[in-house]
């Protein structure tokens, strides 16, 4: 609501400065005068300012839509033609009753159709005027128009991107959750059910919430803690665990999903039976600012490369949170992730 009482008020603001640009630094020696209605020369710019002020809207937000984004260019040109004929023809219109106004108080020195130079610009000179408004009016316009049209083209462009990097995410999470499910079949283990119940939860908030913009920081944070009893309860005692959350996450907004690859990452290259495997999780949030620190030990299993998660979530994270901090340290025995970002 408030940007779009500041977006009128700007609008306003410009209209009126347009409308008396051409009495500022006036022949009168001061740097900004009202028309006077009784001066022929107020009287016709005026007159020719406001005429295409309302060209420039009508022409921003129907010609350029309607004709020239939809390949009608011919037309729009004719149309651009025939406007600047109609403008020029209604300076002179404007004109005219004012002569004769002028004429019966008296402030001819000779016939009607002789004016005095003191209130009407020479006829050439008001129509090139007229003319380089009218081209300088046009242009703009189009301008804006071409630019706002691009900003939308990569908004659509972002929002498919980002639509693409969920349906990868969603069943990159899936795979790597099923297989921890399958090794507590395959041992016979009792928790599998629970875990099975445990992950139609995980699965139910994707399903509900993977495509929202935004959603409450407390509701990720119940997924993430979900997420990581699952891995608890698979990985047992062979590995040590370490999770915390430290902040007040009420009425605080994150983007679904952005944060759950780092954790996933150090799972799927943080863990092996036969080796000491150590996992550090800190979610901290202090004020509007988010602080993700996750750490793992390297064991013989780990990869390189960052999977493909991690890879959609940093393009992510590019995309919704240009402001973020990451820092990722790959050294010889750990890996370790810090990320800072503004809810």
């Amino acid at each position: 609501m408030k940007n779009s009482i500041a977006v009128y008020a700007l609008h306003i603001c410009i209209c009126t400065a347009f409308i008396l640009l051409p009495y500022v630094f006036s022949s009168t020696g001061t740097f900004l005068r009202f028309p006077d209605f009784s001066n022929g020369h107020d009287r016709t710019y005026f007159g020719i300012y406001f005429v295409l002020l309302i060209f420039f809207y009508f022409n921003y937000f129907y010609l350029i839509p309607q004709l020239y984004f939809h390949d009608k260019r011919f037309l729009y040109v004719i149309i651009l033609v025939l406007m600047l004929l109609f403008f020029l023809w209604i300076s002179n219109f404007v004109d005219r009753p004012l002569n004769e106004i002028l004429s019966a108080m008296g402030s001819y020195n000779g016939p009607l159709q002789k004016v005095s130079h003191s209130t009407t610009a020479p006829k050439p000179a008001q129509d090139e005027h007229t003319i380089l408004v009218y081209i300088i009016g046009v242009l703009s316009s189009l301008f804006f128009s071409i630019n706002k049209r691009l900003q939308e083209t990569e908004r659509e462009k972002i929002a498919a991107e980002l639509s693409l990097l969920k349906a990868q995410i969603n069943p990159h999470f899936l795979f790597n959750t099923l297989n921890s499910i399958y090794s507590l079949s395959i041992r016979k283990d009792d928790r599998a059910s629970d875990c099975i119940v445990q992950l139609a939860e995980l699965m139910r908030y994707i399903m509900n919430n993977a495509n929202d913009n935004m959603i409450d920081l407390s509701k990720e944070i119940e997924y993430i803690s979900n997420y990581i009893s699952l891995q608890k309860s698979r990985l047992e005692e062979t590995a040590q665990i370490n999770y915390m959350v430290n902040g007040n996450m009420i009425g605080k907004k994150i983007t679904p999903l952005i944060l759950i690859s780092f954790i996933e990452n150090a799972f799927k290259h943080g863990v092996n039976p036969e080796e000491n495997s150590e996992i550090d999780i800190l979610i901290e949030v202090t004020g509007q600012e988010l602080k993700l620190l996750v750490y793992n030990r390297k064991v013989h299993s780990v990869q390189a490369e960052s999977g493909m998660g991690m890879r959609n979530t940093i393009e992510r994270l590019g995309h919704l949170y240009p402001d973020h901090k990451l820092e990722i340290a790959n050294l010889d025995k750990s890996y370790s992730v810090k990320l800072t970002m503004e809810l």
